[in-house]
């Protein structure tokens, strides 16, 4: 299994994760340079494969690796500031969810049959 399968098998299990601990692990698990560890986040963050979440209500902020794209929280945030009734932002919150559901799904299965 290469580094980004790793990674990715990693977040499926164990979900966001701090950046910090995801880069300790891949400095440990793999015996990686820190510099070629930051390159692998960096090219899986730039293909749309992984996600940075920051966590700005910590002092100080922490960054969050996910597989969940962050437009789930963008798409509620735009919803409440457009001014919609209760009715309408929870409709779409229930949408999401049930989109975000499916995804999961669909990668369990996938590395279910990949496996």
């Amino acid at each position: 299994m290469d580094r980004e399968e790793e990674i990715m098998s990693y977040l499926e299990t164990y979900g966001n994760t701090r950046e910090e601990d995801l880069f300790a692990y891949l400095l440990h698990s793999f015996n990686c340079s820190s510099g070629k560890t930051k390159k692998i986040l960096h090219r899986m963050v730039a293909k749309g494969q992984i996600h940075r979440l920051v966590h700005d209500k910590l002092d100080p902020p922490k960054v969050y690796i996910t597989l969940e794209m962050q437009m789930r929280t963008e798409a509620v945030k735009n919803t409440a500031e457009a001014g919609t009734s209760v009715e309408s932002r929870s409709e779409a919150q229930r949408i999401l969810e049930e989109a975000a559901m499916i995804a999961t799904k669909r990668m369990q299965d996938g590395a279910e049959k990949g496996s």
